[in-house]
């Protein structure tokens, strides 16, 4: 188990990397692969708030890099295991429930955004599950 518990925590550490990548990049000015295009590009950075979503979004994918990171490890105290498995989970079910809804109306006209959600949330839940199986250990 531990070796499917390390393998588990270094693809979420990948794809978070991955999917702040693109943040980065935008927050940074760069266009490519915005969806939408430039008009649509144009319309999200017009705004006050689209900064401060891709710093979001890049703050918390390093926190699931830290999470997947810490919760592989075999000592971790209670209190913070327990914090880190919560975070794990909502993530978790965020990505999750945001990778369906994009499937469920996006569907084939958008092949890359909702997998991406969805694997990030299956991911982080797998981190979550076998972090909560050290913990019963």
């Amino acid at each position: 188990m531990t070796g499917w518990r390390r393998w588990v925590a270094y693809l979420a550490c990948a794809w978070a990397v991955l999917f702040a990548t693109p943040h980065l990049w935008w927050a940074l000015g760069v266009r490519a692969g915005f969806p939408g295009g430039d008009p649509s590009y144009e319309f999200f950075f017009g705004s006050w708030w689209r900064p401060v979503f891709n710093l979001a979004v890049i703050l918390c994918s390093a926190l699931m890099v830290v999470i997947a990171v810490t919760l592989m490890r075999q000592r971790v105290p209670v209190r913070r295991r327990r914090v880190l498995l919560t975070l794990a989970w909502i993530g978790s079910g965020l990505l999750t429930l945001r990778g369906v809804a994009g499937g469920i109306v996006d569907g084939a006209s958008d092949p890359v955004w909702w997998p991406a959600f969805l694997t990030g949330g299956i991911l982080l839940g797998a981190v979550a599950w076998f972090g909560r199986a050290e913990e019963l250990v």
